[in-house]
């Protein structure tokens, strides 16, 4: 699980630097990565099981 967000975050990385040009490219790759992240902590959360409100109170916040 840990090796798969490290992948991910150097392909997002990469994806970044290769569109940090354009302005609607990096628009749309940081809502992507936004999203993603928030859904990344969420599982992350859930596997050590802090409960659903804890959950619910960090998506309301992010």
């Amino acid at each position: 699980m840990l090796m798969m967000i490290i992948v991910f975050f150097f392909f997002f990385l990469s994806f970044f630097f290769s569109f940090s040009f354009c302005n609607c490219s990096f628009l749309l790759f940081f809502l992507f990565f936004y999203y993603y992240y928030e859904y990344l902590l969420v599982l992350l959360l859930s596997a050590f099981d802090c409960g659903p409100d804890f959950h619910f109170v960090l998506i309301l916040f992010l």
